[in-house]
Formats: C-alpha cells, sequence, structure tokens
C-alpha cells in the first residue's frame, strides 16, 4: 500500500512540474493575438449528453487559456472525418480505434493527452466494453452461445462498443459479424441497449460504464439484464467482458502550432479532480499520454479499419488478367444499354394511354358520370344513378346542374357559374370539395366531390366527376365535434395542471388548475412562449436556458419527458412540480406537446423533513454518527488524492454520569445541548460536528495539522471548563477530555484514524481528564 502512494505520489509531482514548466514556457513566449481552436468530440452518448459531459471541460480551458479560445463541436465519427480533411478542426478527441483509423487517412499529430476518467471519484485511466443480455435468457451464457444471434452496437468503429468484444469472441472462436444472424448499428450505447430492451436484438455491445449510469438514472432496474463473460478487473469500478485498453486520446491536427499545443496540454494538465469541472464533466482529468499499441494489435488480428485493407489493386492489373471476361461484359452491357433504351420507348407510349384510361376510370365503385364542355351528361355508372335516384335516360345529354345541383343545403339557389364543375370545364383545374346533391325525390346528401378535366391535345374536351355518399362521414364529423367539446370539459375539470404548446413552444391550451397554480389569467399564456412565463429561472437565480427546458427537448427530439422542476407563480414565488411532457402526433406528424403536472411541494417538504430526521441528533441538533462516518469516508477520499492534514477529534464530556445522578436526565439533556451549541460555534464552515454516543461527541477538522488541531481542542477545552451550564437555577460545570490524530498515508479505511483519537481519548481520561492528548 505504501509503495501505491510512494507511486502515486510521484507521478503526481511529476505532472505539476510539467505543468508548471508549461506554464513557464507559456509566460516566456510573450503575447500573441487571441484566436479560436475549434474543438471536436465524438458524439459517443448521443449529442445532447455528450455536449453536457463535454461544455463543462471547454469552459474550464476558456478560463485557463489567455491566448485561445475553445469552441466545441460535438460530431458523428463521418462528421469528424470531413472536418479534419477540410482542415476547419484544431484539437480532436474521440475512441482510440477511431483515432488509429483518422491517423491512417489523414496527417495528424501524436497524442497530446490521454483522458483518465473518474468511477465515484476514483481515477479510471483505462476502458473496457461490456456484453449484455437479457437476465431471463438462460439460453445465451457463454461467448460461444451469441453464434446466430443479433447484436446491438453503436458503430463497429467504436472501442468500448464493439472492436473490444469482437477481440474477446475472436479468441473464444467466434467470428463476428460471420458467425452473428445480425448487426444492428444504432448509432449510441444508450439506443443499443434500447434495441435488446425491446427486443430488436439478443444482445447489446457497449462501453464500461454505460449500463452503471443507466441504472443510476433509473432507466434499467438492477435485475433486468446480465453480463457475459465478466471479467475481474481490481480497482476497477464498472463491469466489463473484456480487456482494458487505453483511454481516449487527445491530439492535433498538423496545422496548429507548437506553441498552442503546450499551451492546450498544460492547461489538460492542470485540470485538478476536485475541480468542478471535472465534476460536472465526470472525468478525473488528463494524463500523459498511453500506449495505444494494445488497440493496434487488436485492430490488426481482427482486420478492422485501417487494417482491413489488401494492396492496391490497379485497372491496369484487371485488364492484364481478365482482359476477354472485361471485353465480352462491355458488350453485353452495351446491348442491355440498348434494350433498354426500347423498352423505356414503348413503356413511355402505354403509360400515356394507361394515364387516360385511369382517368376516365377513376373513382370506379362511387358515383361517376362524365360531362361535354357545355355541362351536359355524357355517362353515368349505376352507383351514381343509384344515389341520385334517376335513369341514364333522364341524365345523358341534359344539364347536370339542373338535374341535381341546384340548390345549397340551406335552400338557396346555387348559381350555375360557382358550379365547381362548371369552373373545371373553364380553367382546366382538378378539383375535390364536399358538397350538395339533390334525389329525383327532393331530398338531399353529402357528396365527396372530385372534378378531372378531359383533354383532346391541349383543349379542355370535358370533366369527370366522381362522388361518394358522406353522410356518415358527416355523422361521425358531429359526433367528434361533441366529443371535442365533451374532451373540454374534462380538461377544465381536472386537478392537475394541463396545458399545450406549438412547435414554437407558444401555449394553446391550459385548464383552469394550471392557470390557478400558476396565478395566471388565460389571457396572460395563450399565444406566449410558456418557458418565457412561468419557467425562466432555477431556485438558485440563475438563467433557466431555453435549450434545457424539458419542453423544448420533446418538441425538437419528439421524445416523451418526465422530471421534477420548478414553475414561476405570478408573485415571483417558485414551487416544485412533477412535469410529464409528451408529444403530440397529428398524421404521423409532430404538431406540438402537452404538459401534465402537479405541485409537489408538500411531498418536497417531508423528503426534506425525513431527510433531517435520518442525519441529525434528535436531542442536540448536531449530525448522528451514520451521517459522520459518511463525511468521514467522503473525507479520506480527498485526503488520499490531495494528502491535505486532517484532524480527526474525539470529546467526552467528563463524569457525565454524576451529572445525571445528581440533577437528573433532564439536566444531562440540557448540558449536551448547550456543549453543542458551544462546539457547533466553535467551528469553521467546513468542520464537522456530531454526537456518536450518549457523552461522545467527534468532530472532523479538514486541512489541519496536528499542532493545529490542538490548539482547537484546548481553546474548546478552556471555553466549556469556564462556562457555567445552569438548570432551574443550579449551576454545572462540565469539562471536557479530548483525543487527537491525523489522517495518515498508512491508513487503508477512515475508521483508522477515527480508533486512534478514541484511544487518545482515553489516555486523556486515563491522565485525569479535563486534558487534551494528541496521537502521533
Amino acid at each position: 500500500m505504501r509503495r501505491v502512494s510512494f507511486l502515486y505520489r510521484y507521478c503526481y509531482v511529476l505532472m505539476m512540474a510539467v505543468t508548471l514548466l508549461s506554464f513557464s514556457v507559456m509566460a516566456d513566449d510573450g503575447p500573441t493575438e487571441h484566436y479560436t481552436l475549434h474543438f471536436g468530440v465524438f458524439s459517443y452518448l448521443g449529442q445532447q449528453q455528450t455536449q453536457q459531459k463535454y461544455a463543462p471541460l471547454v469552459a474550464y480551458l476558456n478560463t485557463v487559456l489567455q491566448d485561445e479560445q475553445i469552441e466545441l463541436h460535438v460530431l458523428s465519427q463521418g462528421e469528424l472525418n470531413q472536418r479534419i480533411q477540410n482542415g476547419d478542426i484544431d484539437l480532436i478527441t474521440t475512441n482510440p480505434t477511431h483515432f488509429l483509423v483518422a491517423r491512417a487517412h489523414y496527417p495528424l499529430t501524436g497524442v497530446i493527452a490521454t483522458l483518465v476518467e473518474s468511477h465515484e471519484g476514483q481515477p479510471a485511466y483505462q476502458l473496457g466494453g461490456t456484453i449484455l443480455t437479457l437476465a431471463h435468457r438462460t439460453d445465451i451464457n457463454r461467448l460461444q452461445d451469441l453464434r446466430g444471434k443479433v447484436v446491438a452496437t453503436p458503430s463497429r468503429e467504436n472501442m468500448g462498443g464493439y472492436r473490444a468484444q469482437a477481440y474477446e469472441l475472436y479468441r473464444a472462436g467466434v467470428r463476428v459479424p460471420e458467425e452473428l444472424s445480425g448487426l444492428l448499428e444504432t448509432g449510441t450505447h444508450r439506443s443499443a441497449i434500447a434495441a435488446l430492451l425491446d427486443g430488436r436484438a439478443d444482445v447489446a455491445f457497449v462501453r464500461d460504464g454505460i449500463l452503471e449510469q443507466m441504472q443510476r438514472e433509473g432507466a434499467l432496474s438492477g435485475q433486468s439484464l446480465k453480463v457475459l463473460n465478466a471479467q475481474f478487473q481490481p480497482e476497477f469500478a464498472h463491469k466489463v467482458s473484456t480487456r482494458l485498453y487505453p483511454e481516449w486520446p487527445v491530439f492535433a491536427l498538423p496545422h496548429v502550432d507548437d506553441r498552442t499545443i503546450r499551451h492546450v496540454a498544460a492547461a489538460l494538465f492542470s485540470l485538478e479532480p476536485e475541480h468542478p469541472a471535472a465534476r460536472q464533466a465526470g472525468i478525473y482529468g488528463f494524463t500523459v499520454p498511453a500506449d495505444y499499441l494494445p488497440v493496434e494489435e487488436l485492430s490488426r488480428t481482427l482486420r478492422l479499419p485501417p487494417y482491413d485493407h489488401l494492396p492496391e489493386f490497379t485497372l491496369q492489373d484487371a485488364w492484364e488478367r481478365w482482359q476477354s471476361l472485361l471485353l465480352l461484359a462491355g458488350v453485353t452491357l452495351l446491348l442491355i444499354i440498348l434494350l433498354s433504351m426500347a423498352l423505356i420507348w414503348h413503356w413511355g407510349k402505354a403509360h400515356i394511354e394507361r394515364s387516360r384510361f385511369r382517368t376516365l376510370l377513376q373513382g370506379l365503385g362511387e358515383g361517376v358520370y362524365g360531362v361535354d364542355t357545355q355541362g351536359r351528361c355524357t355517362f353515368i355508372n349505376e352507383a351514381a344513378m343509384r344515389m341520385l335516384q334517376v335513369s341514364a335516360s333522364q341524365v345523358v345529354g341534359q344539364d347536370q346542374h339542373q338535374l341535381f345541383h341546384h340548390h345549397y343545403q340551406d335552400g338557396r339557389l346555387y348559381p350555375f357559374d360557382q358550379c365547381p364543375i362548371t369552373k373545371t370545364l373553364s380553367d382546366g383545374r382538378q378539383r375535390q370539395l364536399r358538397e350538395w346533391f339533390i334525389r329525383q325525390d327532393g331530398s338531399g346528401f353529402p357528396v365527396e366531390l372530385t372534378v378531372t378535366p378531359l383533354f383532346s391535345r391541349d383543349d379542355i374536351s370535358g370533366a369527370v366527376v366522381a362522388f361518394s355518399d358522406v353522410t356518415q362521414r358527416v355523422k361521425v364529423e358531429q359526433e367528434n365535434k361533441r366529443l371535442t367539446e365533451y374532451n373540454r370539459m374534462l380538461l377544465e375539470s381536472a386537478g392537475d395542471g394541463i396545458y399545450g404548446c406549438d412547435m414554437q413552444g407558444r401555449c394553446t391550451f391550459i385548464n383552469p388548475a394550471a392557470l390557478k397554480m400558476l396565478g395566471l389569467s388565460y389571457e396572460d399564456v395563450i399565444g406566449r412562449d410558456q418557458h418565457m412565463i412561468f419557467h425562466y429561472r432555477r431556485p438558485n437565480g440563475a438563467v433557466y436556458p431555453h435549450d434545457e427546458c424539458p419542453v423544448y427537448r420533446t418538441l425538437h427530439e419528439g421524445s416523451e419527458q418526465q422530471c421534477e422542476d420548478y414553475f414561476i407563480h405570478s408573485s415571483g414565488d417558485l414551487f416544485p412540480v412533477h412535469l410529464k411532457v409528451s408529444p403530440i402526433f397529428e398524421a404521423q406528424e409532430q404538431v406540438g406537446v402537452v404538459v401534465v403536472f402537479q405541485d409537489i411541494s408538500e411531498q418536497k417538504a417531508i423528503q426534506a423533513q425525513l431527510i433531517t430526521l435520518t442525519t441529525t441528533d434528535e436531542l442536540t441538533g448536531l449530525y448522528n454518527r451514520r451521517y459522520f462516518q459518511k463525511q468521514l469516508r467522503k473525507e479520506f477520499s480527498r485526503y488520499q488524492r490531495s494528502f491535505a492534514d486532517t484532524a480527526v477529534l474525539m470529546i467526552d464530556l467528563d463524569h457525565f454520569k454524576q451529572i445525571n445522578d445528581t440533577f437528573g436526565h433532564a439536566a444531562g439533556d440540557k448540558v449536551l445541548q448547550e456543549f453543542s451549541r458551544l462546539l457547533s460555534q466553535a467551528l469553521r464552515t467546513s468542520d464537522l460536528s456530531a454526537r456518536v454516543g450518549g457523552e461522545e461527541f467527534a468532530v472532523l477538522l479538514p486541512n489541519t495539522d496536528i499542532q493545529q488541531a490542538e490548539v482547537f481542542a484546548n481553546r474548546l477545552r478552556n471555553q466549556v471548563a469556564g462556562f457555567k451550564f445552569h438548570f432551574e437555577q443550579q449551576a454545572i460545570s462540565v469539562t471536557i477530555s479530548v483525543g487527537c490524530t491525523l489522517m495518515t498515508l498508512d491508513d487503508t479505511r477512515p475508521d483508522m484514524a477515527l480508533a486512534r483519537a478514541d484511544k487518545a481519548l482515553y489516555e486523556a481520561k486515563s491522565l485525569g481528564r479535563n486534558r487534551v492528548v494528541a496521537y502521533e
């Protein structure tokens, strides 16, 4: 353990030396022109999540770099390759295999730095692949069971999502993709798991950490999936099925000068794991370039890009080898072209005849009749005669408008020049509309009408009219209108807040319950951007970006969103809500969203109260033992990274049992409460105190050496000794004993420091109490 700690400190000091030297070089170079560097990142998590992961890193670089400004571009592998080819990208980070492919096709620099991921606060210098299947699949337990199965993967060029798994299968005797029944490339790791869950695939290949991340987010249950070929990797937090390979490289194009590369490398190396940018990005930082030889060996073994091409085979080679076959193929191709041209010519003539025939017969099965240029009926089919209650002799040769189209539904006279058939005969345009026809007995019925002109060369020679009785359809429309009104009444009586938005985020409807919760009127909301009215800032006062709004995401992604958020009352007060945003589709096209929300203020208050009850001591108001041990573990992890002195104190109230026996337990409780108040007042904001026993207390002092801890303990001891505790007009004198110690590099567990502090406490008590003993 000491060796590991020594090596870790050595690497840390070496990296800091490189960083300081780089910044010294930057300072010596003198002022230069401020310019923008375009930083391309492979969108392995999808566009939005990759943007969220790398945006904090870019923001950090822009605060550190003095002469350069970084601009983030989240791109697919194809887009990255295009940018590299065009030379309009400067810096790139992508998976190792994509780096090899890009290096083989385009001139690149060597690797500047290698990413170090963070697994729950611990560094992860390598990545691996995970092979997943459904937990209930008893037929898939070994790598050999993947033969004949469908596998979902983000991409064949993905290191952790395809190549690492393919290499393990190759070593197990399974050839991928030859021995699979199908390989589904989904684009992202999450969509590969989605394909597994919805049955489109039997197995999913993803990189390490994706499974754990989705489980933390609640997108997956812990028992729904199982890991095949699970590998035991010491000090590696994620479940993997493969060997481990170097993490993502950062590299530059040749046009980026050496001075800029030094600046960027220095800025990357200076990123500490506890920096807010590193925490937001979920990374531990960057280290010196890793050895990517294992990745090259894997790609060569599997004959994957960029090692998948055979030696160049020229056209001259092909002509010399297959000259006779090529001549025969050329003659055959020429013959096929000539025959195809003849076929197209005959097809064109036939198409003209078929078009004329279809024009005459369209609408058959419904009522069909024809008219000449004067509107006189030239033919009529049986369906039309049956609907109109006429015979062919009554219609043919007569003006169709005067026969069954002479009045509107409301009884008004229908002018001849307004008749759609007359208009089509005049302008030659096809028309589709709803009209009203009149039967022989005088009754009428609604029809859907299609009027198609007939042409003889370029002149209109008549028209064909196709119509259908839509009486039942009209009844359905009226019923739909009634149901719409009924739904409106349901919407207005609902207890949940409900509103809708169009594709621009403008509110199209809102129910009374939502208006009441928001303190707004109908006119305040309708037609306006909902985000700018009651969703424009966060609880901490920061501006709420439009593109982070769940309503905005559903509008642009078409996916349902559920989350907890905050809305703003008209008074300016914020209140917590649970949101469900669902897309609205019409004819398979999204036309907006509907939002359902509930005020969860009471639930949040109860939740906060429960957190307080589980973390604090009811009598003293200090933290309880469980919470203290949790924070002790966190501080121990921080100490192992930074080696900053951290003091641990154990405090005991001397002869506390005598106080209970003499003055009663109520007096003892009063003394504990007063002492807790004194202890809290003596602490800094970064310190932590807790009641860990009846009269025992523990204190955690970050960034404090043993001498400072003793000074603090003696100051508290003197303050308590000079303080008079009162209970029912009785003064009670109290003294304390304190044991102090520091966390050390030899500690393998956080409770080892606590045990030393407890030992020092008992030594202070054995020496007569009312004293401080430091354990060194």
